[in-house]
């Protein structure tokens, strides 16, 4: 069988006849960046092949310069893995160094659906020789005032642990019994899991004294498919297992994350009762792997808005025997149930007063109320924000810039993840560089580069402009940049978004000067400016005190419902209460589109202080 050698490690590797060193690198859990999913669009899984090197294609020659592939360097989607290959490939991925956003503050009454009672069983007698499951259901009677459901291994565990003297502890969902215990103590925990298309995070709850006591994540495997939800549900369209593999992959992820948090907090995945999980349409979709097709085409109508109950043996989830798999509900199209997790953890359905909430990750979601009435809607606009499909862009790990300024003297100032050498630039760190851009004259209103503003960094490179932010190694080169094409893409991604929250105001009937608070989820709430946002237009002009950063909602969200069982009924009332608003069908939607394109908008009305800042900066 052929095989090919992976540098520095000296690791050899049978490769089938037709597959990619993207396929190879993925299968042996050694992945590169992907975020088009392998298909030659983004040129980011760049590697450097040390025996002689094929021909470059037409997608080598696009994505990468000459003097790079003059040494060797081709995209790993494009290149077959022929016998004898020699690859630099890293040891590690660099998957383990991102930095998620975990942080999340969950205030909820400790009311669970699991819970743990004694009960004590009378012995039998020869004037009442009943059975011990009679005696068992009329005990839970007497004390609980409900006839319990025992499966068939609660039944055989109650065969065996005799006829203790002492209660005996049952711990309950609603009606049915999970477990029997005769020891003095019995432990419930829960565990909430944020099931984001980027990553996933796993927060394991006390389910009785309703404290946190481990956390954990990671990206989410799937991005080896693509970054995005239509890549991935492109390639499940594609592939007769790929339903299947995409699901594999992500319930994977959340049992190691279930696991990673049991061994933190030293406590046995026997004692997990419950798995609360909450995502975007998409993902919810994949980790029951339901068919997601409905979701890539009009009118977008997903398989199912209701909450899910179901055996967390039937996903594959290692927990209690007879343990929970839950989900929240979903919206419509891909708003899902992240979001209404969100709505639950910032409280907007309650706030009274007019405010938008907004969680731009892969996907954008957005709510605005009036205080009363909610309208939302879904923007495909967080791809940009991570980084996605940019020249330098890419996911908040070591070495990206994640916050530019330029002083006076047009010289950019950067800070990077881990104070580590620049290799790109993520999502806060690319809306602080338009944002500054913009302020400095360097790019214009209407987007574009302006190469006598700064001569010195702004210059053509492969048929682009081009803005250097870091000084490049080769003259050929231009270090970490952002391109004419780039600044296009973010226009584009914060025009969106703007758009979207002007229609939702008019949905609901508020103005700018309404909105009292303007709530940022996620990492880009947690990570970006909201002036630089500001500046851009990626939402309306409010006094900055009123724009607050909500760290991970969904999370929160979850962490909550998990813990107070009532709050999943308020799901349900929520997703039907929240109008789903399809930007695709408003009409008004272009023509919002098009004046938002311009930084920070085409009516200089619409942003008084932004405009002010800009002019006092060319001044």
């Amino acid at each position: 069988m052929p095989r090919i050698r992976l540098e520095p490690t000296g690791r050899t590797v049978e490769v089938a006849e037709g597959e990619t060193i993207l396929d190879v690198l993925n299968r042996i859990g050694t992945p590169v960046d992907s975020v088009c999913g392998g298909r030659g669009k983004c040129g980011r899984c760049q590697v450097k092949v040390l025996s002689d090197p094929p021909l470059p294609t037409d997608d080598d020659v696009a994505h990468i310069s000459l003097a790079l592939l003059r040494a060797g360097m081709r995209l790993a989607c494009r290149l077959t893995a022929a016998d004898g290959l020699v690859i630099e490939a890293p040891e590690h991925s660099h998957v383990a160094k991102a930095a998620i956003l975990e942080a999340c503050e969950a205030r909820a009454d400790i009311s669970p659906a699991v819970v743990v009672r004694k009960i004590a069983v009378p012995l039998p007698t020869l004037e009442s020789p009943t059975s011990r499951m009679e005696r068992f259901v009329a005990s839970i009677e007497k004390e609980l005032g409900l006839r319990p459901r025992l499966p068939l291994k609660v039944l055989e565990d109650l065969s065996r642990i005799g006829d203790p003297k002492n209660p005996i502890g049952v711990v309950l969902r609603g009606d049915e019994v999970l477990h029997l215990s005769t020891s003095t103590r019995t432990p419930i925990y829960g565990v909430a899991v944020d099931v984001g298309t980027t990553t996933v995070v796993a927060y394991l709850v006390d389910l009785t004294s309703g404290q946190t006591i481990a956390v954990r994540s990671q990206l989410n495997p799937q991005v080896r498919f693509g970054d995005d939800v239509i890549s991935r549900i492109t390639y499940a369209r594609a592939n007769p297992d790929g339903i299947r593999n995409l699901q594999r992959l992500i319930i994977g992820s959340i049992d190691g994350l279930i696991a990673g948090c049991c061994d933190a907090a030293g406590i046995s995945r026997e004692d997990v009762y419950e798995v609360m999980l909450v995502g975007n349409t998409s993902m919810h979709h994949s980790v029951f792997g339901f068919d997601q097709t409905s979701l890539a085409f009009a009118p977008f109508a997903p398989i199912e808005t209701v909450g899910l109950n179901y055996k967390a043996s039937e996903l594959g989830l290692t927990i209690a025997r007879e343990g929970y798999a839950v989900a929240l509900p979903n919206v419509a199209g891909f708003v899902g149930a992240d979001h209404i997790s969100m709505l639950l953890a910032t409280q907007l359905d309650k706030l009274g007063v007019p405010a938008i909430a907004i969680d731009i990750g892969t996907n954008g979601e957005v709510s605005v109320s009036n205080g009363d009435q909610i309208a939302c809607a879904s923007v495909a606009a967080g791809p940009a924000f991570e980084g996605a499909n940019l020249s330098c862009g890419m996911r908040g790990m070591e070495g990206a810039i994640d916050h530019v300024s330029i002083r006076p003297d047009l010289q950019p100032a950067i800070s990077t993840i881990g104070d580590a050498p620049a290799r790109g630039v993520c999502g806060s760190g690319i809306i602080d560089l338009v944002a500054e851009l913009v302020k400095a004259g360097i790019v214009d209103r209407t987007g574009k580069l302006v190469k006598a503003s700064d001569p010195e960094r702004v210059k053509k490179h492969n048929g682009d402009l081009v803005y250097s932010l870091t000084s490049p190694r080769d003259a050929e080169e231009v270090g970490v940049h952002i391109s004419q094409n780039d600044i296009v893409q973010i226009s584009f991604a914060k025009a969106a978004m703007h758009a979207a929250v002007e229609i939702l105001m008019e949905r609901v009937g508020i103005v700018d000067e309404d909105v009292s608070q303007v709530l940022l989820a996620g990492a880009f709430g947690n990570y970006a400016s909201p002036a630089s946002a500001m500046t851009i237009g990626l939402f309306p002009e409010v006094p900055l005190e009123r724009v607050k950063g909500v760290g991970n909602a969904a999370g929160a969200g979850a962490t909550m419902s998990l813990l107070d069982s009532r709050l999943r009924q308020q799901a349900e009332e929520l997703a039907k209460k929240v109008e789903y608003v399809e930007l695709a069908a408003m009409p008004e939607f272009e023509d919002k589109f098009h004046s938002s394109l311009y930084f920070p908008h085409l009516d200089e009305s619409k942003y008084p202080k932004a405009m002010a800042t800009i002019r006092r900066r060319l001044a």
